[in-house]
């Protein structure tokens, strides 16, 4: 039993190393392989032909709810839903398999992130990076693991460190902390990373 927890923590301590080392979604202060694209607040706008690719893919997967703005992974980031004073800034980004440049898109000064798959505006990564921003069930960063699994249930994956929930052709992620609370939430494009 001892060996099991130990192999199941070196293998947790070890996946969450990978996606780390992987992909860090944090922009680099100045650096020859990025850059900013523009820094903007934008109008609201009309619905645009993508909006029913978007109720879709929102049937089928998690969604992450910001400013009334549902973005979800596998489907477009949709600007003209932004309203007045939306603030985010767009970076370009080397992506995190090196197959090109992607955009990276920073709200809140940095509360949440959400980046495109290389060449398209489909967005293969949502990060959460603070407690100021939930899932749309309620969950932010500092809840515990009994918080997560109150909500969502048991995960599809698990180790003491990540807990992996599947859906449609979306993951949400929340990595735990020691203390089991959570540390960090990403919403991901199945397959991405």
């Amino acid at each position: 039993m001892k060996f099991a927890r130990v192999a199941a923590l070196i293998l947790g301590v070890s996946m969450v190393g990978a996606g780390i080392a992987a992909c860090s979604n944090e922009p680099e202060p100045v650096s020859s392989d990025i850059n900013v694209i523009s820094t903007q607040g934008q109008n609201a706008g009309s619905e645009t032909s993508g909006a029913a690719d978007a109720d879709n893919a929102a049937s089928e997967n998690y969604v992450f709810v910001y400013s009334g703005v549902n973005f979800i992974v596998n489907a477009d980031i949709d600007e003209s839903g932004f309203t007045e004073g939306t603030d985010f800034e767009v970076t370009e980004v080397a992506s995190c398999a090196g197959q090109g440049m992607a955009s990276l898109y920073t709200f809140k000064g940095g509360s949440f992130s959400v980046e495109t798959v290389v060449g398209s505006d489909k967005i293969a990564r949502i990060a959460l990076c603070d407690d100021s921003v939930s899932t749309a069930e309620g969950l932010y960063i500092g809840k515990t693991i009994d918080d997560v699994k109150a909500v969502y249930g048991e995960p599809t994956e698990s180790s003491s460190a990540l807990y992996i929930y599947k859906k449609g052709t979306s993951e949400l992620r929340f990595q735990i902390d020691g203390d089991g609370k959570v540390t960090e939430i990403d919403y991901f494009a199945a397959g991405i990373l």
